[in-house]
């Protein structure tokens, strides 16, 4: 169980006739670590911030005669890849390098401290899925609240049962999921102080009870109440802010091939909730017949804004675009750009979704529509063959500049595997 619940009572002695230790506070930090790895890296997800923040409670600690450092507890954990042996030493190595971090800026008795390598956090992971949309998420909650026994791994060692009837939901795509979007929680380490600060009142014997470090991956805010002798500390779960992925993603407007124009986009992913698009449309050819064709030479590069942290569901974008064109639509004139080289010039608005359509979400499905403004400067000629120019002009377009029905797939370009 990686809730280690220890209830000790603490009595102060009397340190004189006015004076004792009354106003209890307990802060706990955590930091994250990358996969495989046990040192504390400041600049991997949030750390800066938390150490930080542990860096000015140590300071606090050393600094301020009348604070008494009563309890330390610190817990280290790890994500369920890999052997039984490996995340144990993982969680242990990741506990010992947050202690000896700490120890090395205040002095801490040994007395005090007591320790909670929970290998795998299974309740807090149970608390990631409960607030998740993972595909067969009650047969995944079912598995990890079942039983489990250590059993052989085929790569050496042993295993976690509960992790090889995970991986086996619908050939490994829940477990591709899952590690893509919650391992990266798990893999941390946590201290919980407990202090006392002295204040001048009547004297009293305090007596207060105290729990070990809860191995969770969210900051508790210090309190400064006892903690009553039957509560529970039950972790809330950490908001799913997942280490972030960079993808690059190719896909087709079938929209355009409807038109018998062939097309391709790329897009890529810059940081979050910013990516970067670049459409090209091509076509050379009539439409059955010489006075109708849609001829074009198309690029509409486009920076979009997503609403969502992962880079999909909602995009608002704001794109350029250039035309080379050559249309007739079996009308009195064929339209096309000045002399074959004044291509339409403007840019424009876009707002669209994207959602999966693969259970490992990697193809996708996007719908998109846009508007602008672009200036022309075209010949129109005659719709007959060889037929000469009938006159020049320049004007200015307003209007739908977009619409897209794509289908795409996306490629990591940084892949996690065998991320622990």
């Amino acid at each position: 169980m990686w809730i280690n619940r220890c209830c000790i009572t603490l009595i102060i002695t009397l340190l004189g006739a006015c004076g004792a230790y009354s106003q209890k506070k307990r802060s706990e930090i955590f930091v994250d670590f990358k996969v495989n790895s046990v040192q504390i890296d400041p600049g991997y997800m949030d750390n800066a911030a938390r150490i930080s923040e542990l860096n000015s409670l140590l300071h606090e600690m050393k600094t301020d005669s009348t604070i008494h450092i009563a309890k330390v507890s610190f817990c280290g954990v790890a994500s369920p890849e890999g052997s039984d042996q490996q995340n144990r030493t993982l969680a242990k190595g990741r506990m010992e390098s947050l202690e000896k971090w700490i120890r090395g800026k205040v002095e801490i008795p040994d007395s005090i401290i007591t320790y909670n390598d929970s290998y795998i956090p299974w309740e807090y992971f149970a608390t990631l899925i409960e607030g998740s949309d993972v595909d067969h998420k009650d047969e995944v909650l079912k598995i990890i609240n079942g039983e489990s026994a250590i059993v052989d791994y085929a790569g050496g060692g042993n295993i976690d049962s509960r992790i090889l009837r995970l991986k086996a939901l619908d050939n490994g795509n829940v477990w591709q999921e899952m590690n893509k979007y919650y391992f990266n929680r798990m893999r941390s380490a946590s201290v919980v102080f407990i202090t006392f600060k002295k204040e001048v009142q009547p004297a009293v014997t305090p007596i207060v009870e105290e729990q070990d470090a809860v191995c969770t991956t969210d900051t508790v805010s210090p309190v400064v109440t006892p903690v009553p002798q039957d509560s529970a500390v039950v972790p809330r779960p950490a908001p799913v802010t997942d280490e972030w992925q960079r993808r690059l993603t190719v896909k087709t407007n079938a929209l355009g091939w409807g038109l018998a124009i062939a097309n391709a986009a790329v897009e890529i992913d810059l940081c979050r909730h910013w990516s970067f698009n670049l459409p090209v449309y091509y076509s050379a050819w009539d439409y059955f017949t010489s006075s109708i064709k849609f001829c074009t030479l198309a690029v509409q590069p486009e920076v979009r804004y997503w609403f969502a942290d992962r880079n999909e569901a909602w995009f608002a974008g704001a794109h350029f675009g250039l035309t080379y064109y050559n249309i007739d639509t079996d009308g009195k004139y064929r339209i096309q750009d000045h002399d074959g080289k004044s291509p339409a010039l403007g840019g424009g608005v876009a707002v669209g979704y994207r959602m999966p359509i693969s259970k490992n979400r990697r193809w996708k499905m996007e719908f998109s529509i846009g508007a602008g403004v672009y200036r022309l400067h075209h010949d129109k000629f005659y719709n007959y063959s060889y037929g000469p120019l009938a006159y020049t002009e320049k004007k200015t377009y307003i209007g739908i500049d977009q619409a897209s029905v794509s289908f795409s797939y996306t490629f990591d370009l940084k892949r996690k595997g065998g991320a622990r």
